[in-house]
């Protein structure tokens, strides 16, 4: 009896985890531009969550199967998250062509007075005039953007074997690919966060 109610338990809902990735640097393509500091946030970050099917809820019905399920965040990490707001001119889409990048830090890395301003302001939805979030990010940080080289795999085309691929998406019958990487090297955008 007791595997049949685990085995239940299973079906019922799946957790999963997840850590939280600190760093103060990234890259951007180096068609990146109007790349600016914007603010800074406290925000809760789950790491741990359970995917739970919601009870009377009809998969067969009107609600499509997703619909009737929720995700509950059972444990999260509270960080900053200092947002820097960029032009990608190779990726353009319609409507709003500003991209977000969101690099987070510990809270032990600043001053218990500026995280219980910034912890004040949260959520930040809920305080759409709080200037908190970019009187920190003046505050505590410097934006540095230089252009810097990255080593990179690629296919090498020359000594790999590549299949032609049918109409029907099938790979041409006795074919078998073998793929070869080499290294090579690209200039990215590196955009880092220096505490003052």
């Amino acid at each position: 009896m007791k595997t049949l109610a685990l085995a239940f338990g299973l079906l019922v809902s799946a957790s999963s985890f997840a850590g939280v990735i600190y760093s103060n640097t990234a890259d951007l393509s180096t068609s990146a531009t109007q790349i600016k500091m914007t603010d800074a946030e406290y925000k809760l970050l789950p790491t741990k969550t359970e995917t739970r099917w919601i009870p009377g809820c009809n998969p067969n019905g009107e609600r499509h199967p997703v619909e009737c399920q929720e995700t509950v965040v059972l444990e999260s990490q509270p960080v900053i998250t200092v947002n820097v707001q960029y032009v990608d001119t190779m990726f353009r889409s319609e409507g709003n062509e500003k991209s977000n990048l969101a690099l987070n830090f510990r809270l032990e890395d600043f001053s218990a007075a500026d995280v219980a301003a910034l912890k004040a302001a949260y959520p930040t939805w809920a305080h759409p005039f709080s200037r908190a979030g970019q009187k920190f990010a003046k505050k505590n940080f410097d934006l540095q953007v230089k252009l810097a080289s990255r080593t990179i795999q690629v296919v090498d085309v020359q000594n790999s074997k590549l299949c032609r691929v049918l109409e029907s998406g099938e790979i041409e019958a006795g074919c078998e690919e073998v793929i070869v990487y080499k290294d090579a090297q690209t200039t990215v955008k590196e955009v880092t966060l220096l505490k003052k």
